[in-house]
């Protein structure tokens, strides 16, 4: 179950705006409409669904339907993946919804709806959801806002069985759950162990903005974790009040999205719902009071574990109700704002990245708040003896486009940028994936949007900027911070205490108001120079591997081309290219070295092109390259459509062979890392990741953290050196997966990566001081690692060494042997003590190193459990060791990732996956081969013998992360 602590929703980005129009786009006969007489539309609390209240169509393919008893319901039929389904369930019912003396009641109540009903016992929920194929936290899962609580299963198939039984555990959950008080006792315990997981400076830090935000509402006051005083104390007689008065059939959404007919799925919920009543009083839906200061307004908030930014923003009364409901009118007029706020955070990126700015970044938009205000919002962040001048650098560009406006050429820019994605969702329409397509339902009603059909989006588009024009796009900007001269809130955070923070602000906004501004002129970034590789490669070779269902080719350049055509995204295509040599071959003197290449890399972008300018030239194109560094060799992925796949080719062979290693992107990076430095063991998990690898491999190279000393030293030619050596003249081989044409893929690929320069045949051979780490000797006595979060939280961490797993099936037994270990320790630690939130158990088992890996447990506890929780997670791997596993907890432990084998082979990125090394490394297509056959043959007592060899307690390493002091 992940809770949904605070939703602060005070600097959204400008593309949630995009994503919304996208979402819930209007038909060809909604743009007609505008030239139609106004007609009346009903009162929006009055109807059903938000499309009986809008003049937009919603998608013909959601059946939207109202039972006899008030419950709500949305079906809806999808393919993408076959034989699966989604099922959502949500109550109007969150944390706005308690008293005082309840705070936290409607979170517990979401864990009690996994601990017993009047048909399942407590502690079976779970168990019988596992034999079904469902995990616990990927596949079921739960969460609580301020205003809603939602509940989640994947199904990994479609029959008539699997449905019932879902939606009867969804009936349970809704009407029926026993709320037994010894239940509700255990559970206290995890309750609070969760809210202490989840404590930290940066969450204390983040609850006293929104208090400044919304002082006055008492919003601070509902946060969905509750307080330590009403979790321990909160009744079972107050359980059911809640209970009864708050899951009632008016007050419930049900969304089932899958591949079987929409009147099926709906049909399937009346039998499970047609017959719910509930005679309870109902109450009230809680508001959030409205928000609203009219006067200068400054708050502070100091810790030296968080980082730090000041935060400008104004508040304003929330529109009228005529105009927010969705309307093809409104929709319309939301689009000046949108692209105001997409040039104006533009503008603080190109900033950055010319290495002109003080601040690391910064970021503006403009949201409605719980319909209790309109927050105009810029946040600024900076390395602390900077702040100052980051934000009077920020504050002016912000004042700057207020004043002045935008040119042209940013406006059409983002024109272009927005025409894309709207003809990018056309395209891919038809195989958006089903748990993608069921949030978007379930939040479509909850914000009181239409869901209309992808494929008039783009019609309305054009519509609606056709005769937009720049003017009022800035008049939308304008309007949006009229009150910054007159009641702007500026709010502090920072890592060191500032005397008198109210007068520091003022003076701050004071000084950056004090110059005025100039227009920004037009730029030309010239022409894009990648568009010409010269001589076409030749193919030399070309064979199908028709167990895996690919092609491959080779260019006489030594170039490898791996090809699987799909159907499982419409017009989308994904490609990787694996090239050179990887961390294995960093400079071992350099801890700092990965981490320096990796930045400079990706800030500067290319020979011929600053990041900025390339962002300029792809406007209206969806290509992008992402750059990773492992073990063998670098990657380059992206992802592309059939008419962009040239340019996307054209910018990979480019990021191959022309990186750009520019000073003036350092002050940016130099900021983030003194920023960022000194707060990495600000947390458990932090200061664990700073020292635990360095541990588990005996102090190897290549796992010793480094020093900020060592990541601020950079050597740009020693960068360039490298990547001349090891990827330039390496080995290249291209995996492309998707919705294309075999034969253009082959000749753009020729026409580009095909005609470089030859490249070497084979990889160079790892080195042996690269792989070689050792597994330090076991321990009884735990090393101690210290962090500096908060006194109350720790973190105790077991592992286990393995020191042969060179075949693929020990590696796969070593991963289900993890999973049944986490579902005893959550048995153990969990239902019976109630003394975790979420016990994981995880393997780290890398090919390169057959010799060396772990299987590891990690738990969140108070300081004081920590050797008691050592000796109780002991005991548990000792009975597995002893005793063996179950066939039960086997069948628990396995049954999801054998209901998920069919599901991946429609997924592109597994394809991905299996085929970008099939030329190189032949031999990885093996995992693939023998992936189905290993799982479906498994046995408990395989996992049982696994189990005795690697829960050895004298060679287990134990970590326990408490706090400094």
């Amino acid at each position: 179950m992940i809770e949904v602590i605070v939703t602060q929703r005070l600097f959204l980005a400008s593309t949630a705006v995009l994503a919304a129009l996208l979402v819930s786009s209007c038909n060809t006969d909604d743009v007609a409409q505008n030239d139609m007489p106004v007609v009346e539309l009903p009162d929006i609390d009055s109807v059903d669904f938000a499309h009986q209240a809008s003049d937009l169509t919603m998608d013909e393919d959601i059946l939207y339907g109202r039972l006899p008893n008030g419950l709500r319901y949305a079906t809806m039929s999808n393919d993408t993946p076959s034989r699966t389904a989604t099922l959502l369930m949500r109550f109007d019912a969150g944390s706005l919804d308690e008293t005082d003396e309840t705070r936290g009641l409607a979170h517990f109540l979401e864990h009690m709806a996994f601990n017993g009903s009047e048909a399942i016992p407590e502690g079976e929920m779970v168990k019988r959801l596992e034999r079904l194929g469902l995990a616990f936290g990927p596949d079921t899962n739960a969460s609580t806002g301020f205003d809603q609580t939602m509940y989640q299963l994947e199904l990994p198939d479609t029959s008539d069985s699997l449905l019932d039984e879902a939606l009867e555990i969804f009936r349970e959950t809704a009407e029926r759950l026993t709320l037994a008080p010894e239940a509700i006792e255990r559970e206290r315990g995890i309750i609070l162990a969760e809210k202490r997981a989840r404590n930290s400076p940066a969450f204390r830090a983040q609850i006293a903005s929104l208090e400044f935000q919304t002082a006055g509402s008492g919003l601070v006051d509902r946060l969905p974790i509750g307080t330590n005083e009403t979790i321990q104390s909160v009744t079972p007689e107050q359980f059911r009040d809640f209970y009864t008065s708050q899951y009632r059939p008016e007050d419930t959404f049900i969304v089932l999205v899958g591949d079987r007919p929409a009147e099926q799925l709906s049909q399937k919920i009346e039998n499970a719902f047609a017959d719910w009543s509930n005679d309870t009083p109902a109450v009230d839906d809680a508001t959030v009071p409205a928000i609203r200061f009219d006067e200068p307004r400054f708050g502070a908030f100091f810790d030296p574990e968080v980082l730090s930014y000041v935060s400008l923003s104004t508040i304003s009364d929330v529109a009228p109700d005529s105009e927010r409901r969705d309307t093809v009118a409104n929709r319309a007029d939301s689009l000046p704002l949108y692209f105001a706020n997409a040039m104006l955070n533009r503008r603080f990126a190109k900033s950055v990245r010319a290495g002109e700015a003080s601040f690391t970044g910064a970021g503006a938009g403009v949201s409605d708040f719980f319909d209790a205000a309109e927050i105009a919002g810029l946040r600024v962040s900076a390395e602390p003896d900077k702040l100052r001048d980051g934000f009077i650098e920020a504050e002016r560009i912000l004042r700057q486009a207020i004043d002045h406006g935008f040119t042209q050429a940013e406006f059409t820019e983002q024109i272009a940028n927005a025409r894309k994605s709207w003809e990018v969702a056309v395209q891919t329409a038809p195989t958006r994936r089903t748990p993608s397509l069921a949030r978007q339902i379930l939040n479509g009603f909850a914000g009181e949007r239409v869901m209309t059909s992808a494929e008039s989006s783009l019609v309305r588009f054009e519509a609606a900027v056709a005769d937009l024009t720049l003017e009022e796009v800035e008049t939308a900007l304008k309007e949006a911070w009229d009150k910054l001269d007159t009641a702007p809130q500026l709010y502090l955070q920072a890592e060191s205490v500032i005397e008198e923070p109210e007068q520091w602000l003022r003076d701050m906004l004071n000084e950056s108001q004090s110059v005025s501004l100039d227009a920004v002129a037009e730029s030309n970034v010239g022409a894009f120079a990648y568009a010409d590789w010269g001589q076409p490669g030749k193919v030399v070779s070309s064979s199908v591997i028709e167990d895996i269902g690919i092609t491959t080719v080779q260019f006489d350049n030594g170039v490898r081309l791996n090809l699987k055509q799909t159907p499982y995204e419409e017009d989308v295509i994904r490609i990787r290219v694996k090239a050179g040599s990887g961390t294995a071959f960093y400079p071992q003197d350099a801890p700092a070295f990965g981490m320096q290449l990796r930045s400079v890399l990706n800030s500067s972008a290319l020979g011929a092109h600053k990041a900025d300018d390339l962002s300029t030239l792809t406007a209206g194109r969806t290509v992008g390259v992402g750059r990773g560094f492992s073990t063998r060799g670098m990657s380059l992925g992206g992802a592309t459509v059939p008419d962009d796949l040239e340019l996307q080719l054209q910018l990979m062979a480019a990021y191959l062979t022309d990186p750009a290693y520019r000073p003036e992107i350092l002050p940016n990076y130099e900021s983030r890392i003194r920023s960022v430095w000194s707060k990495l063991d600000s947390t458990p998990s932090g200061a664990a990741g700073l020292e635990v690898p360095s541990l588990l491999s005996s102090n190897h190279w290549r796992n010793v953290h480094p020093t900020e000393s060592q990541a601020l030293d950079v050597d740009l030619n020693a960068l360039s050196e490298w990547y001349a050596t090891h990827i330039t003249e390496g080995p290249i081989e291209v995996a492309i997966v998707g919705d294309f044409d075999e034969t253009r893929v082959i000749d753009l690929v020729a026409k580009t990566i095909g005609a470089l320069p030859d490249s070497r045949q084979s990889a160079q051979a790892l080195p042996q001081s690269a792989i070689n780490q050792m597994f330090p000797d076991g321990q009884a006595r735990p090393y101690k690692i210290t962090h500096a979060g908060e006194p109350d939280t720790a973190l105790l961490r077991i592992y286990w060494p393995v020191d042969d797993h060179e075949d693929t099936l020990v590696d796969r037994q070593f991963g289900v042997l993890a999973q049944v270990l986490k579902l005893e320790l959550t048995r153990v630690l969990r239902e019976e003590e109630g003394a975790t939130y979420s016990p994981s158990a995880f393997t780290s088992l890398p090919e390169t190193t057959p010799n060396w890996g772990y299987l590891g447990v990690s738990i969140e506890a108070s300081p004081e459990e920590l050797d008691r929780l050592t000796s109780v997670i002991e005991a548990v791997a000792a009975n597995l060791a002893e005793n063996g596993v179950t066939d039960d907890i086997f069948d628990r432990a396995i049954k999801p990732t054998l209901e998920n084998l069919e599901t991946s082979l429609e997924n592109n990125s597994y394809w991905l996956n299996v085929i970008d090394e099939a030329q190189g490394r032949p031999e990885t297509l093996d995992r693939h081969r023998t992936r189905d056959v290993t799982y479906q043959n498994m046995m408990a007592a395989e996992i049982s013998a696994v189990a005795k060899d690697v829960f050895n307690g004298d060679k287990a390493i134990r970590v326990h992360v408490v706090p400094e002091g």
